[in-house]
């Protein structure tokens, strides 16, 4: 340190009289390291810096996670009779909530700045593999892979690229709650300072719970760690909403009065703020709240945090949504919304949390906006086949990387410069003879180019003939041209994300729905055996992963209490045959949503005659 810094961090004692002035020790926030304009230990993990021919570039977190767009896939539309009372924004184009299937980061590039008012997460805590193998859901292994390889740097640089984008998506007023657990929290807080800012820091909250093992040589850890950070200097804080009672002695008190001994302790009406350390009950298994998810948190957590950080109609925000309690809690507290899950079986859970919440409490209360459930990267092929002909062609140059255009009847879109034609949406289509013969002449005559591609789900003989004609003679006549014909399903149609980055590998596939085999059995009076054990993944290496029972549905698919997640306490694989006793006999139309663990999902239904 220069002898300037000693001098002012000096503390003189001159006597017991004298007020001791301590300085405001703001060099402990200058990191005076530099590099170029940038000061490097001020930059989070990850924030790359690039030096080119004495040319500084600030990368951000690119060279890690190269951008990446490809569309969404709208999949579903849960509607509640209301869709016409939310008028679309850039946020909501369709005016509904949003729940994503997919890689987050990906997904928060492509929303808009400043749209979200309050930010909860839950990410995976860094305290090893096993707690990413929830359901051995190959989408969320391969998502979390990179975390661990790194170790704590490399959980720190993962988890940086989101929290970059999730400020730049808050609101100047927004605020971002993390909640972790003593395994990384203070290497977390440390990057949080430096992308938030450590004036922004408000609260660590300690939440404090009593559920689980006690070990005999140590103290039990018996605690989480939510940071609390704000996007700027104003901010929405309700601190009537989350006062507690309290009486006169201090202490919280839980119903109309506390006596000790004689004498009584009037309540204080006008309640208090609680503390940084919040004594809210983790849910065991006999909680009617529990649906099973093994990281599922209080619907109160989140109560106060959404109570205290929005008002109604604000934008709530959970990018790892586990079992739903953040987008269903806000729903219930007349707040907007967006999900995601890296994991279809989340994804599924969660919206069938917000079905059921809203057919059961909600519909009564106050006008609910539909929601969407919408992939990302990982596309339903049987959905592809029902869009018209121009969305198909839409999304599928998008997915390639390329830029859609109608100037031309042959040529349906440019990437690099290069022509792209598109075939038909449905899958037994072929790309003919006739259809090269066309494409060749518009990309020669329109374009003057002399390489095109075409796309497609599959190309007849004559087609492959005829672009291998075209290819040999290019060098001999500029009139024919060199053709690449792509599969959508062949790993050539994801090179220009694999070539970018090799963990993106499997960011863009497409799935089939499960091949769902139902068989059942009346074993009592009202009471059924139901077996879809016989059921097969049709994507490769897929496996059965969860099932979803809906014994009394009623044109929209909300779960049976108890029936959402369904495990087996011996080898933590999936129920796949249920017993259940109905109220009264006649005719019961059934739903059951069954997922496989590559992402794909078939919801059938069926009427039997329950005697």
């Amino acid at each position: 340190m220069a002898k300037k810094n000693l001098e002012e961090s000096t503390i003189s004692i001159v006597d017991s009289e004298t007020p001791l002035e301590i300085p405001q020790q703001t060099e402990f926030y200058d990191i005076p390291t530099r590099f170029g304009s940038v000061p490097v230990d001020q930059a989070p993990l990850g924030w790359t810096i690039e030096t080119r021919r004495r040319e500084t570039k600030i990368t951000k977190f690119e060279h890690a996670y190269p951008r990446i767009y490809l569309p969404f896939q709208e999949v579903q539309r849960v509607e509640f009779d209301y869709g016409d009372k939310f008028e679309p924004t850039e946020l909501f184009p369709k005016g509904a909530n949003r729940l994503f299937f997919g890689d987050n980061l990906h997904i928060m590039r492509q929303l808009p700045s400043k749209s979200i008012d309050l930010i909860y997460i839950d990410p995976p805590f860094f305290s090893g593999r096993n707690y990413n193998v929830i359901f051995g859901d190959k989408n969320e292994v391969r998502s979390f892979t990179d975390i661990w390889e790194g170790g704590m740097p490399g959980y720190l640089i993962w988890l940086n690229a989101r929290l970059y984008e999730m400020k730049r998506l808050l609101k100047d007023t927004g605020s971002i709650y993390v909640h972790l657990d003593w395994h990384a929290i203070h290497y977390v807080k440390v990057e949080m300072d430096k992308i938030f800012g450590v004036d922004n820091f408000r609260n660590e909250i300690i939440w404090g719970y009593k559920l689980g093992g006690r070990p005999k040589d140590g103290w039990a850890r018996k605690h989480d760690n939510i940071l609390y950070y704000l996007r700027g200097s104003k901010f929405t804080f309700n601190a009537d909403e989350v006062k507690v009672p309290y009486d006169s002695t201090g202490g919280y008190i839980s119903s109309g009065r506390k006596m000790v001994g004689d004498k009584e302790y009037k309540i204080d009406p006008r309640g208090k703020i609680p503390e940084d350390w919040w004594d809210i009950p983790a849910l065991n298994h006999m909680e009617k709240e529990r649906i099973g998810y093994p990281t599922q948190k209080p619907a109160k957590l989140l109560e106060r945090i959404i109570k205290a950080s929005s008002n109604e109609g604000d934008v709530v925000a959970d990018f790892f949504c586990g079992g739903g309690t953040t987008p269903t809690v806000a729903q219930s507290l007349n707040r907007r919304w967006i999900a995601s899950d890296q994991s279809r079986i989340a994804v599924s859970v969660t919206q069938d949390r917000i079905n059921r919440l809203v057919e059961e409490k909600l519909g009564k209360l106050f006008v609910v906006p539909d929601f969407t459930v919408e992939n990302w990267g990982i596309y339903e092929s049987p959905r592809l086949e029902k869009l018209p002909k121009n969305e198909f062609r839409e999304f599928v140059i998008r997915a390639f990387g390329g830029k859609s255009e109608s100037v031309s009847p042959n040529i349906h879109g440019v990437r690099y410069g290069v022509p792209l034609f598109v075939g038909e949406p449905t899958r037994n289509s072929r790309i003919t003879k006739d259809d090269v013969a066309k494409f060749a002449e518009a990309i020669f005559k329109e374009r003057r180019t002399n390489f095109g591609a075409m796309l497609g789900w599959n190309f007849a003989p004559d087609a492959r003939k005829a672009a291998e004609i075209l290819s040999a003679r290019e060098n001999k006549r500029i009139d024919f041209v060199r053709l690449n014909l792509v599969r959508l399903e062949d790993d050539n149609y994801r090179d220009h994300i694999t070539t970018k980055h090799k963990d993106y590998n499997q960011l863009l596939s497409f799935i089939q729905p499960p091949e769902v085999r139902i068989s059942y059995e009346r074993i009592s009076k009202l009471k059924y055996r139901f077996d879809v054990s016989e059921s097969v993944s049709l994507n490769k290496d897929g496996i059965i992963a969860n099932v979803q029972w809906d014994f009394d549905y009623k044109n929209r698919f909300s779960s049976s209490e108890g029936f959402a997640f369904l495990r087996d306490k011996k080898s933590g694989k999936p129920v796949l045959v249920v017993e259940y006793e109905f109220s009264s006999a006649g005719k019961k139309k059934i739903a059951f949503s069954v997922q496989d663990d590559q992402g794909g999902e078939r919801t059938e239904i069926i009427e039997i005659e329950v005697k």
